[in-house]
Protein backbone atom coordinates (compact mmCIF):
# COMPACT_ATOMS: atom_id res chain seq x y z
CA UNK A 1 0.00 0.00 0.00
CA UNK A 2 1.62 3.26 -0.93
CA UNK A 3 1.50 5.71 1.78
CA UNK A 4 1.12 9.88 0.44
CA UNK A 5 3.53 12.21 1.08
CA UNK A 6 4.14 15.66 1.43
CA UNK A 7 7.95 15.72 -0.40
CA UNK A 8 7.99 15.65 -3.71
CA UNK A 9 9.86 12.65 -5.24
CA UNK A 10 10.50 13.36 -8.68
CA UNK A 11 12.57 16.17 -9.94
CA UNK A 12 9.94 17.11 -11.80
CA UNK A 13 7.58 17.69 -8.39
CA UNK A 14 10.48 19.61 -6.73
CA UNK A 15 10.85 22.17 -9.59
CA UNK A 16 6.96 22.44 -9.45
CA UNK A 17 6.87 23.03 -5.77
CA UNK A 18 9.44 25.02 -6.00
CA UNK A 19 8.43 27.37 -8.74
CA UNK A 20 4.84 27.50 -6.01
CA UNK A 21 6.82 28.83 -3.02
CA UNK A 22 8.67 31.35 -5.39
CA UNK A 23 5.45 32.88 -6.55
CA UNK A 24 3.76 32.69 -3.37
CA UNK A 25 6.58 34.56 -1.53
CA UNK A 26 6.72 37.07 -4.21
CA UNK A 27 3.52 37.68 -4.03
CA UNK A 28 3.13 37.68 -0.42
CA UNK A 29 6.57 40.88 0.03
CA UNK A 30 4.54 42.77 -2.34
CA UNK A 31 1.22 42.47 -0.80
CA UNK A 32 2.90 43.44 2.27
CA UNK A 33 4.45 46.70 1.24
CA UNK A 34 1.82 49.04 2.32
CA UNK A 35 2.56 47.89 6.17
CA UNK A 36 5.38 49.02 7.80
CA UNK A 37 4.92 46.78 10.82
CA UNK A 38 5.76 44.00 8.80
CA UNK A 39 9.15 44.05 8.66
CA UNK A 40 9.69 40.12 9.63
CA UNK A 41 7.21 38.78 7.17
CA UNK A 42 7.97 40.91 4.27
CA UNK A 43 11.76 39.89 5.17
CA UNK A 44 11.24 36.36 4.98
CA UNK A 45 9.20 36.43 2.09
CA UNK A 46 12.15 38.22 0.07
CA UNK A 47 14.69 36.74 0.94
CA UNK A 48 13.02 33.17 1.14
CA UNK A 49 11.79 34.02 -2.83
CA UNK A 50 15.47 35.21 -3.57
CA UNK A 51 16.80 32.12 -2.70
CA UNK A 52 14.49 29.84 -4.56
CA UNK A 53 15.48 31.57 -7.40
CA UNK A 54 18.48 31.40 -7.35
CA UNK A 55 18.26 27.72 -6.94
CA UNK A 56 16.35 27.61 -9.65
CA UNK A 57 18.99 29.64 -11.99
CA UNK A 58 21.95 28.08 -10.27
CA UNK A 59 20.07 24.43 -11.48
CA UNK A 60 19.49 25.49 -14.78
CA UNK A 61 15.67 25.97 -14.41
CA UNK A 62 15.16 29.39 -14.81
CA UNK A 63 17.02 32.56 -16.86
CA UNK A 64 17.26 35.67 -15.46
CA UNK A 65 15.87 37.89 -17.05
CA UNK A 66 18.33 41.00 -17.62
CA UNK A 67 18.25 41.44 -21.09
CA UNK A 68 16.21 44.21 -21.59
CA UNK A 69 16.94 47.83 -21.96
CA UNK A 70 16.77 48.87 -18.30
CA UNK A 71 19.51 46.76 -17.64
CA UNK A 72 22.53 49.27 -18.75
CA UNK A 73 20.95 52.18 -16.44
CA UNK A 74 20.74 49.44 -13.84
CA UNK A 75 24.01 48.22 -13.96
CA UNK A 76 25.47 52.08 -14.28
CA UNK A 77 23.61 53.00 -11.52
CA UNK A 78 24.77 50.31 -9.23
CA UNK A 79 29.11 50.50 -10.28
CA UNK A 80 28.68 54.56 -9.80
CA UNK A 81 26.31 54.25 -6.19
CA UNK A 82 29.26 51.32 -5.24
CA UNK A 83 32.19 53.28 -6.67
CA UNK A 84 31.16 56.62 -4.86
CA UNK A 85 32.07 54.50 -1.17
CA UNK A 86 35.18 55.37 -1.87
CA UNK A 87 34.66 59.03 -1.49
CA UNK A 88 31.49 58.56 0.93
CA UNK A 89 31.70 60.94 3.88
CA UNK A 90 30.35 57.59 6.16
CA UNK A 91 31.36 54.76 3.97
CA UNK A 92 29.90 51.55 6.25
CA UNK A 93 26.71 53.31 6.07
CA UNK A 94 27.21 53.80 1.98
CA UNK A 95 27.98 50.50 1.49
CA UNK A 96 25.44 49.24 4.04
CA UNK A 97 22.21 51.31 1.83
CA UNK A 98 23.57 50.43 -2.12
CA UNK A 99 23.44 46.73 -0.73
CA UNK A 100 19.88 47.19 0.73
CA UNK A 101 18.28 50.76 -0.57
CA UNK A 102 19.13 49.70 -4.29
CA UNK A 103 20.76 46.20 -4.95
CA UNK A 104 17.96 44.81 -3.05
CA UNK A 105 15.63 47.16 -5.02
CA UNK A 106 16.93 46.51 -8.11
CA UNK A 107 16.78 42.00 -7.41
CA UNK A 108 13.15 43.05 -6.51
CA UNK A 109 12.22 44.57 -10.06
CA UNK A 110 13.91 41.17 -11.40
CA UNK A 111 12.08 38.98 -8.96
CA UNK A 112 9.03 40.72 -10.46
CA UNK A 113 9.80 40.10 -14.09
CA UNK A 114 11.21 36.38 -13.61
CA UNK A 115 7.79 35.62 -11.54
CA UNK A 116 4.89 37.83 -13.55
CA UNK A 117 6.33 37.24 -17.25
CA UNK A 118 3.26 37.04 -19.26
CA UNK A 119 0.31 39.98 -19.61
CA UNK A 120 -1.91 37.20 -17.46
CA UNK A 121 0.18 37.06 -14.72
CA UNK A 122 0.69 40.76 -15.04
CA UNK A 123 -3.22 41.43 -13.97
CA UNK A 124 -2.48 38.92 -11.10
CA UNK A 125 0.25 41.57 -10.04
CA UNK A 126 -2.18 44.09 -9.91
CA UNK A 127 -4.48 42.63 -8.07
CA UNK A 128 -2.24 41.81 -5.81
CA UNK A 129 -1.52 45.55 -5.13
CA UNK A 130 -5.20 46.81 -5.24
CA UNK A 131 -6.24 44.00 -2.46
CA UNK A 132 -3.43 44.91 -0.68
CA UNK A 133 -3.72 48.70 -0.89
CA UNK A 134 -7.51 48.71 -0.41
CA UNK A 135 -7.44 46.78 2.51
CA UNK A 136 -4.21 48.80 3.55
CA UNK A 137 -6.03 52.51 3.75
CA UNK A 138 -9.51 50.82 4.69
CA UNK A 139 -7.83 49.98 8.40
CA UNK A 140 -5.85 53.44 8.21
CA UNK A 141 -8.94 54.97 8.12
CA UNK A 142 -10.81 53.21 10.32
CA UNK A 143 -8.25 53.14 13.01
CA UNK A 144 -7.47 57.24 12.77
CA UNK A 145 -10.61 58.44 12.67
CA UNK A 146 -12.35 55.67 14.76
CA UNK A 147 -10.14 54.11 16.81
CA UNK A 148 -7.47 57.19 17.81
CA UNK A 149 -11.17 59.39 17.63
CA UNK A 150 -9.01 61.85 14.73
CA UNK A 151 -11.50 64.57 12.76
CA UNK A 152 -11.75 64.87 9.57
CA UNK A 153 -9.74 67.96 9.21
CA UNK A 154 -6.36 65.69 10.56
CA UNK A 155 -4.08 64.86 8.02
CA UNK A 156 -4.29 60.72 7.86
CA UNK A 157 -1.19 59.39 8.39
CA UNK A 158 1.59 60.02 11.13
CA UNK A 159 3.24 63.19 11.76
CA UNK A 160 5.89 63.88 13.64
CA UNK A 161 3.77 66.96 15.05
CA UNK A 162 1.22 64.27 16.37
CA UNK A 163 0.64 62.63 19.61
CA UNK A 164 -1.78 60.34 18.28
CA UNK A 165 0.15 58.35 15.41
CA UNK A 166 -2.01 57.22 12.75
CA UNK A 167 -1.95 53.67 11.42
CA UNK A 168 0.94 51.95 11.75
CA UNK A 169 2.81 55.34 12.05
CA UNK A 170 2.90 55.53 8.13
CA UNK A 171 3.36 59.29 7.00
CA UNK A 172 1.05 61.16 4.86
CA UNK A 173 3.71 61.55 2.49
CA UNK A 174 4.54 58.06 1.88
CA UNK A 175 1.07 56.48 1.79
CA UNK A 176 0.13 58.97 -1.41
CA UNK A 177 2.69 56.77 -3.92
CA UNK A 178 0.98 53.73 -2.49
CA UNK A 179 -2.47 55.61 -2.99
CA UNK A 180 -1.98 56.65 -6.10
CA UNK A 181 -0.50 53.61 -8.02
CA UNK A 182 -3.46 51.40 -6.16
CA UNK A 183 -6.38 53.61 -7.48
CA UNK A 184 -4.62 53.91 -11.12
CA UNK A 185 -4.61 49.86 -11.39
CA UNK A 186 -8.18 49.73 -9.85
CA UNK A 187 -9.45 52.07 -12.67
CA UNK A 188 -7.89 50.03 -15.06
CA UNK A 189 -8.40 46.36 -14.32
CA UNK A 190 -12.71 48.08 -13.41
CA UNK A 191 -12.40 48.92 -17.30
CA UNK A 192 -11.19 45.46 -18.72
CA UNK A 193 -13.54 43.50 -16.26
CA UNK A 194 -16.83 42.19 -17.48
CA UNK A 195 -18.13 40.80 -14.48
CA UNK A 196 -20.42 42.66 -12.14
CA UNK A 197 -19.55 41.33 -9.05
CA UNK A 198 -16.39 42.22 -9.66
CA UNK A 199 -16.30 45.75 -11.21
CA UNK A 200 -18.23 46.26 -7.77
CA UNK A 201 -15.02 45.53 -6.05
CA UNK A 202 -12.91 47.13 -7.93
CA UNK A 203 -15.06 50.46 -8.14
CA UNK A 204 -15.07 50.56 -4.03
CA UNK A 205 -11.06 50.05 -4.40
CA UNK A 206 -10.74 52.70 -6.38
CA UNK A 207 -13.09 54.58 -3.82
CA UNK A 208 -11.51 54.15 -0.84
CA UNK A 209 -7.88 54.84 -2.46
CA UNK A 210 -8.93 58.26 -3.54
CA UNK A 211 -10.48 58.85 -0.53
CA UNK A 212 -7.35 57.88 1.33
CA UNK A 213 -4.91 60.14 -0.93
CA UNK A 214 -7.51 62.71 -0.67
CA UNK A 215 -7.54 62.65 3.56
CA UNK A 216 -4.11 62.21 3.75
CA UNK A 217 -4.11 66.73 2.03
CA UNK A 218 -0.79 65.96 0.52
CA UNK A 219 -0.18 68.20 -2.21
CA UNK A 220 1.83 66.16 -4.39
CA UNK A 221 0.01 63.25 -3.92
CA UNK A 222 -3.42 64.84 -5.06
CA UNK A 223 -1.80 66.82 -8.40
CA UNK A 224 -0.56 62.92 -8.73
CA UNK A 225 -3.91 61.66 -8.91
CA UNK A 226 -5.37 64.42 -10.69
CA UNK A 227 -2.64 64.02 -13.62
CA UNK A 228 -2.92 60.29 -13.56
CA UNK A 229 -6.65 60.21 -13.79
CA UNK A 230 -6.86 62.95 -16.62
CA UNK A 231 -4.10 61.13 -18.54
CA UNK A 232 -5.88 57.84 -18.10
CA UNK A 233 -9.13 58.80 -18.36
CA UNK A 234 -9.00 60.28 -21.76
CA UNK A 235 -9.84 57.27 -23.78
CA UNK A 236 -13.14 57.54 -24.69
CA UNK A 237 -16.53 59.60 -23.45
CA UNK A 238 -17.47 57.75 -20.58
CA UNK A 239 -14.03 58.08 -18.72
CA UNK A 240 -13.03 61.77 -19.90
CA UNK A 241 -16.24 62.49 -17.83
CA UNK A 242 -14.83 60.43 -14.73
CA UNK A 243 -11.59 62.71 -15.63
CA UNK A 244 -13.32 65.57 -15.57
CA UNK A 245 -14.91 64.87 -12.36
CA UNK A 246 -12.72 63.92 -10.17
CA UNK A 247 -10.88 67.25 -10.13
CA UNK A 248 -13.93 68.97 -9.28
CA UNK A 249 -14.45 66.56 -6.17
CA UNK A 250 -10.95 67.15 -5.39
CA UNK A 251 -11.37 70.70 -5.61
CA UNK A 252 -14.81 71.26 -3.82
CA UNK A 253 -12.52 68.57 -1.32
CA UNK A 254 -9.84 70.87 -0.92
CA UNK A 255 -11.77 74.39 -0.54
CA UNK A 256 -14.79 73.49 1.74
CA UNK A 257 -12.14 72.73 4.54
CA UNK A 258 -10.51 76.22 6.44
CA UNK A 259 -7.43 73.63 7.13
CA UNK A 260 -7.01 72.23 3.61
CA UNK A 261 -7.64 75.58 2.33
CA UNK A 262 -4.86 77.36 4.12
CA UNK A 263 -2.27 74.17 3.13
CA UNK A 264 -2.52 75.12 -0.52
CA UNK A 265 -3.12 79.01 -0.05
CA UNK A 266 -0.05 81.53 -1.67
CA UNK A 267 1.08 82.33 1.93
CA UNK A 268 1.41 79.27 2.62
CA UNK A 269 3.32 78.05 -0.12
CA UNK A 270 5.55 81.27 0.41
CA UNK A 271 6.20 80.13 3.99
CA UNK A 272 6.78 76.28 3.32
CA UNK A 273 9.53 74.54 4.79
CA UNK A 274 10.38 73.09 1.90
CA UNK A 275 11.89 76.16 0.62
CA UNK A 276 14.68 76.51 3.82
CA UNK A 277 15.05 72.35 3.00
CA UNK A 278 15.86 72.79 -0.48
CA UNK A 279 18.13 76.19 0.18
CA UNK A 280 20.29 74.04 3.25
CA UNK A 281 20.36 70.67 0.36
CA UNK A 282 21.87 72.95 -2.31
CA UNK A 283 24.67 73.96 0.02
CA UNK A 284 26.06 70.46 0.64
CA UNK A 285 25.27 70.06 -3.09
CA UNK A 286 27.84 72.81 -3.74
CA UNK A 287 30.34 70.98 -2.26
CA UNK A 288 29.49 67.70 -3.23
CA UNK A 289 28.37 68.33 -7.01
CA UNK A 290 29.65 65.21 -8.86
CA UNK A 291 30.07 62.43 -6.47
CA UNK A 292 28.37 63.12 -3.60
CA UNK A 293 28.69 62.86 -0.20
CA UNK A 294 28.26 59.04 -0.39
CA UNK A 295 24.82 56.86 -1.08
CA UNK A 296 24.11 56.23 3.08
CA UNK A 297 21.38 58.19 4.75
CA UNK A 298 22.56 58.34 7.93
CA UNK A 299 24.92 61.26 7.62
CA UNK A 300 21.53 63.29 6.36
CA UNK A 301 19.96 63.07 9.54
CA UNK A 302 22.81 63.66 12.05
CA UNK A 303 21.82 67.56 13.05
CA UNK A 304 25.68 67.80 14.10
CA UNK A 305 26.66 67.20 10.28
CA UNK A 306 23.34 69.38 8.91
CA UNK A 307 23.49 72.16 11.34
CA UNK A 308 26.30 74.05 9.52
CA UNK A 309 24.28 74.09 6.44
CA UNK A 310 21.41 74.96 7.84
CA UNK A 311 23.21 77.73 9.53
CA UNK A 312 24.03 79.10 5.61
CA UNK A 313 20.14 79.53 4.80
CA UNK A 314 18.77 83.31 5.09
CA UNK A 315 16.91 83.47 8.20
CA UNK A 316 13.62 84.08 6.42
CA UNK A 317 13.82 80.92 4.63
CA UNK A 318 15.20 78.33 7.95
CA UNK A 319 12.47 75.89 8.54
CA UNK A 320 11.87 76.44 12.69
CA UNK A 321 11.33 72.79 13.18
CA UNK A 322 14.94 72.06 11.75
CA UNK A 323 13.58 69.07 9.27
CA UNK A 324 16.66 67.34 7.90
CA UNK A 325 14.48 65.29 5.41
CA UNK A 326 14.91 65.95 1.87
CA UNK A 327 11.37 65.89 0.93
CA UNK A 328 12.23 65.79 -2.44
CA UNK A 329 13.51 62.61 -4.14
CA UNK A 330 15.51 64.56 -7.07
CA UNK A 331 17.45 66.27 -4.38
CA UNK A 332 17.98 63.66 -2.10
CA UNK A 333 19.84 61.66 -5.22
CA UNK A 334 21.80 64.56 -6.07
CA UNK A 335 23.27 64.90 -2.36
CA UNK A 336 24.19 61.73 -1.89
CA UNK A 337 25.25 60.70 -5.47
CA UNK A 338 25.63 63.34 -7.27
CA UNK A 339 24.55 64.88 -10.69
CA UNK A 340 26.34 62.08 -12.03
CA UNK A 341 23.91 60.00 -10.34
CA UNK A 342 20.92 62.04 -10.86
CA UNK A 343 21.76 61.55 -14.62
CA UNK A 344 21.95 57.34 -14.35
CA UNK A 345 18.68 57.99 -12.65
CA UNK A 346 16.87 60.16 -15.39
CA UNK A 347 18.19 57.99 -18.10
CA UNK A 348 16.51 54.86 -15.84
CA UNK A 349 13.19 56.65 -15.77
CA UNK A 350 13.42 57.85 -19.68
CA UNK A 351 14.00 54.12 -20.59
CA UNK A 352 10.85 53.23 -18.78
CA UNK A 353 8.55 55.61 -20.63
CA UNK A 354 10.12 54.83 -23.83
CA UNK A 355 9.41 51.22 -23.11
CA UNK A 356 6.10 52.22 -21.97
CA UNK A 357 5.43 53.91 -25.04
CA UNK A 358 6.79 51.77 -27.43
CA UNK A 359 4.67 48.77 -25.79
CA UNK A 360 1.63 51.19 -26.22
CA UNK A 361 2.53 51.92 -29.66
CA UNK A 362 2.29 47.80 -30.75
CA UNK A 363 -0.68 46.90 -28.36
CA UNK A 364 -3.34 44.91 -30.40
CA UNK A 365 -6.15 45.32 -28.54
CA UNK A 366 -7.81 47.65 -25.52
CA UNK A 367 -6.53 45.71 -22.74
CA UNK A 368 -3.14 46.08 -23.89
CA UNK A 369 -3.29 49.80 -24.51
CA UNK A 370 -4.86 50.63 -21.50
CA UNK A 371 -2.40 48.83 -19.35
CA UNK A 372 0.27 50.98 -21.03
CA UNK A 373 -2.09 53.52 -20.79
CA UNK A 374 -1.95 53.16 -17.18
CA UNK A 375 1.36 52.49 -16.40
CA UNK A 376 2.68 56.11 -17.66
CA UNK A 377 0.11 57.84 -15.85
CA UNK A 378 0.48 56.17 -12.79
CA UNK A 379 4.07 56.09 -13.41
CA UNK A 380 4.54 60.06 -14.17
CA UNK A 381 1.93 60.38 -11.05
CA UNK A 382 4.74 59.05 -8.88
CA UNK A 383 7.36 61.44 -10.47
CA UNK A 384 5.57 64.39 -9.86
CA UNK A 385 4.95 63.00 -5.95
CA UNK A 386 8.66 62.33 -5.55
CA UNK A 387 9.28 66.72 -6.05
CA UNK A 388 7.29 66.85 -2.71
CA UNK A 389 8.15 63.64 -0.49
CA UNK A 390 10.93 61.50 -0.09
CA UNK A 391 10.34 57.99 -2.36
CA UNK A 392 14.02 56.56 -1.90
CA UNK A 393 13.24 53.68 0.49
CA UNK A 394 10.49 51.78 1.75
CA UNK A 395 7.06 51.61 0.40
CA UNK A 396 7.55 53.77 -1.91
CA UNK A 397 10.88 52.88 -3.03
CA UNK A 398 9.19 49.44 -4.03
CA UNK A 399 6.42 51.26 -5.59
CA UNK A 400 9.12 52.87 -8.10
CA UNK A 401 10.49 49.61 -8.93
CA UNK A 402 7.22 47.77 -9.11
CA UNK A 403 6.47 50.07 -12.15
CA UNK A 404 9.99 49.25 -13.84
CA UNK A 405 9.51 45.80 -13.44
CA UNK A 406 5.82 45.99 -14.99
CA UNK A 407 7.03 48.32 -17.47
CA UNK A 408 9.00 45.64 -18.57
CA UNK A 409 6.97 42.57 -18.54
CA UNK A 410 4.43 44.89 -21.02
CA UNK A 411 7.81 45.54 -22.95
CA UNK A 412 8.91 41.77 -23.04
CA UNK A 413 5.27 40.19 -24.18
CA UNK A 414 5.14 43.56 -27.19
CA UNK A 415 8.60 42.79 -28.88
CA UNK A 416 9.82 39.46 -27.60
CA UNK A 417 6.49 37.55 -28.35
CA UNK A 418 5.42 37.80 -31.93
CA UNK A 419 1.82 39.68 -32.20
CA UNK A 420 -1.37 37.78 -32.98
CA UNK A 421 0.06 34.51 -31.42
CA UNK A 422 -1.96 32.88 -28.13
CA UNK A 423 -0.19 35.19 -25.62
CA UNK A 424 -0.88 38.70 -27.31
CA UNK A 425 -4.30 37.60 -28.16
CA UNK A 426 -5.29 36.79 -24.87
CA UNK A 427 -3.47 39.98 -23.30
CA UNK A 428 -5.33 41.93 -25.96
CA UNK A 429 -8.66 40.51 -25.11
CA UNK A 430 -8.18 40.98 -21.04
Amino acid sequence: MNRPTIFPRTGADLNKRLEQALALLTGLFVFLNPFPRATAPKEFAFYGALAVALYLVASGRRKLPWRTPLATPFLLLILWSAGGIVFALDKPNSLHDVLFHLVKYVAVALLLVAVYPTRRQLQTLSWIVILSTAMFVTAAMIHFYLVLDHGFADRLGYSDASSRPGFFEMSSNYMGFITVFGAALSMNQYLREGRNTIKALLALCFIVTVAATLLTQTRGAVIGLVLAILFFGMRNRRELLLAVLLPILVAAFIFTGAESRERISMKSLQSNERIGIALMYGEIIKEHPVVGIGFGMERLQNKEFMTPYYERVPEAYRDPAFNMSPHNLYVDITVRIGFVGLLLYGCLIVTAFRMAWRSLGRATGPGARNDALCLVASFGAFLVQAFFADASFGAPAVVFYLHLAMITILWQQSFQIPPGDGAEAAGARG
